[in-house]
């Protein structure tokens, strides 16, 4: 995609592509130079994938989405913007006047922070209820709008492709978590254990690595042909990463696979997905399933619904009204506050 104008989820990449500075510059410019301006929110993401799925949720009309390119960036950003938002010392707002507004939040992937404490709890910024944007994706009903897709556009089945199909019925959420969260486990331990150890080339973007260790019957997960696989490309400290890695194992008694959407990241369970489809569904155009493909479909089928029954809806939808007043429906699109008002009807 070449040249100027280029777009992305409705934003111009000129826009979107920004580093700290420029966009904490970009808000405060814009406040003080455009009318009507001073009553946006802003919201700032790590990526543009995120962005992409987060644009449907925000109303256009009142927020403006922006993103960091990590997680770092969003939240020096939303410091940065709610610190020179605080007013000095011996400042007196005037009467009925909050003084100046931190209307900014940051959304970021929660990672592993909920084993690790590595991101402790900061002013406006807020964190996906699952590892990852794509962990999101998978636990939302999009995965079934995906897999509806593939049935739409398959072949006609075999009995053994139907036979397969009829094993996930009902659990195949649970399946591709158990099946990714070993992996999730290790790069867990290689960061708590600072290894510098490479799982770059466990993906299925390119070349399905996934094959040598995920059995795609059973999507099961073969613990030995993993580490075989890491030891590969990390001959010199690899051998020290099993031991800490089979010790956690031990030791952990479980604990971390209690919470399979937070020890499994999102890429890993849709290469192991992606294997899965593969096995059940032929396209017709004789076109295999890719991974990038996959993740696409995933976010395309993501609904505002899906995001108004998560607990990072509601935080933010408590930042807005401790910012804006009780009852205020100010910056989700009309779509999250229908849901939500049928969802306390029931």
């Amino acid at each position: 995609m070449k040249g100027k104008n280029r777009r992305f989820a409705g934003y111009r990449l000129e826009e979107v592509w920004a580093d700290t500075d420029e966009i904490q510059g970009m808000i405060e410019m814009m406040e003080m130079t455009y009318p009507g301006m001073d009553t946006k929110v802003f919201v700032i993401t790590e990526g543009p994938y995120d962005l992409e799925v987060y644009d449907r949720c925000f109303s256009s009309d009142t927020c403006i989405l922006r993103i960091a390119n990590s997680k770092e960036n969003v939240c020096d950003i939303v410091a940065g913007i709610c610190a020179g938002a605080a007013p000095s010392t011996g400042d007196k707002p005037e009467q009925g006047s909050t003084g100046i507004e931190k209307r900014i939040i940051g959304i970021i992937d929660s990672d592993y922070s909920l084993f690790d404490n590595s991101m402790k709890d900061r002013e406006n910024i807020f964190r996906t209820d699952t590892h990852d944007l794509e962990t999101m994706l998978i636990a939302s009903g999009a995965l079934e709008s995906v897999i509806e897709h593939f049935e739409k556009n398959a072949l006609a089945q075999t009995f053994a492709q139907k036979a397969y199909g009829s094993l996930r019925d009902g659990d195949l959420r649970s399946l591709l978590t158990q099946a990714a969260r070993y992996l999730g486990l290790a790069v867990f331990v290689n960061n708590m254990a600072d290894l510098k150890i490479t799982f770059k080339h466990i993906n299925c973007k390119k070349r399905d690595v996934f094959s040598r260790f995920i059995n795609a019957e059973a999507l099961q997960c073969d613990i030995e042909a993993l580490k075989r696989l890491i030891l590969e490309k990390n001959a010199e400290r690899g051998p020290e990463f099993i031991d800490i890695f089979e010790q956690t194992i031990r030791e952990s008694g479980g604990y971390y696979f209690e919470y399979p959407w937070h020890i499994c990241r999102g890429h890993d369970l849709i290469c192991v997905l992606l294997r899965d489809l593969s096995l059940r569904y032929s396209m017709r155009d004789g076109e295999e399933i890719g991974g990038r493909d996959l993740e696409r479909l995933l976010r395309h089928n993501y609904r505002a619904v899906y995001f108004a029954d998560t607990d990072l809806c509601r935080q933010i939808c408590k930042w807005e009204e401790e910012m804006f007043g009780s009852g205020v429906q100010r910056i989700f699109s009309p779509r999250v506050y229908r849901a939500m008002l049928s969802k306390t009807a029931v």
